[in-house]
């Protein structure tokens, strides 16, 4: 009876110096990674939590930088629409004087600003171009090239879609405007200068007369609306660049959230752990002291 006693005792004795000793090695690892657990399996019924807010963090992160991108995309975007708001400016005020040289060689300067404008890029695609990001969306090259087009339309190659990006989950924003939408009325306006001029009442060279006068103070009308409709554009623009702002601010306080989430459930209290693993320890030698004395049981003295 004596030596089965003492040998269930000796098991339990070194099942609990297994158990400190296991306590001892969770709370050192636990002190070195700062970490509650190695892997998620080590984490028991929060794991599902964490894998979720992970998830949800990278999805948030994503979304953020989406977000940065296409806030640069849109400044980009504003400027090119600035230089087409200036180009319509000079036209209009190249179309106030009466000496006919200034104003071709004023309407050749602004057609060049706007087409320059047109053919804006932002990481290597058309701002301009839609859906079709690698295609010039805007082909005539001189007004000469644009006088011959059968119809205005001809020279815009943009698709018929804006880009848009996806920036929360039931969030999608529109990035881009389309080359024809944001540029028919201007363009149509030095078409239609530079057919006058090149037709039976032309050409603008030296003072005006009362017919070619009549004619560009009617031009001026269209100037301006298209004029109008451009900074339209920009306000638009702009109005996308602050809901993007807004929304890539919501997405870092999301991730700064889930950062904070995801650290009270991983991140050990080091306080704590340094306690932890001190009573282990003393645990260890106390089991170890007490295994060693259950170990040296015999009936050997009282046989004497």
């Amino acid at each position: 009876m004596t030596r089965i006693a003492t040998n269930a005792a000796s098991q339990s004795a070194l099942m609990d110096l297994m158990r400190a000793q296991r306590s001892v090695f969770e709370a050192q690892q636990q002190l070195s990674t700062g970490k509650a657990a190695q892997d998620l399996k080590g984490m028991g019924h929060r794991a599902e939590t964490l894998t979720a807010a992970y998830a949800a963090k990278t999805r948030a992160g994503a979304y953020e930088e989406a977000a940065v991108r296409t806030s640069g995309k849109l400044e980009v975007t504003d400027l090119a629409l600035g230089k087409l708001s200036e180009a319509t400016t000079d036209l209009r005020l190249a179309l106030t004087t009466t000496d006919g040289s200034f104003v071709m060689d004023q309407v050749q300067v602004a057609f060049e600003k706007a087409r320059n404008a047109m053919l804006t890029q932002h990481g290597g695609a058309y701002i301009f171009g839609g859906t079709r990001g690698d295609t010039n969306p805007f082909n005539a090259t001189t007004l000469a090239d644009l006088a011959a087009a059968a119809d205005i339309n001809d020279v815009f190659d943009n698709s018929a879609r804006r880009t848009a990006v996806k920036l929360d989950d039931n969030i999608t924003v529109e990035t881009g405007f389309l080359a024809d939408e944001v540029g028919r009325d201007l363009f149509a306006a030095f078409k239609r200068i530079t057919e006058f001029d090149a037709g039976a009442n032309g050409p603008f060279d030296g003072p005006m007369d009362a017919t070619q006068q009549a004619y560009i103070q009617g031009e001026i009308t269209n100037v301006l609306a298209a004029f109008d409709r451009i900074n339209d554009r920009v306000a638009e623009n702009g109005a996308r660049q602050s809901q993007v702002e807004n929304l890539a601010t919501s997405q870092k306080d999301k991730v700064n959230y889930l950062d904070r989430l995801i650290g009270g459930i991983e991140d050990v209290d080091m306080a704590d752990a340094a306690a932890r693993l001190q009573q282990a320890q003393n645990a260890v030698e106390v089991s170890a002291a007490t295994f060693s004395t259950l170990s040296q049981v015999s009936l050997l003295p009282f046989l004497r």
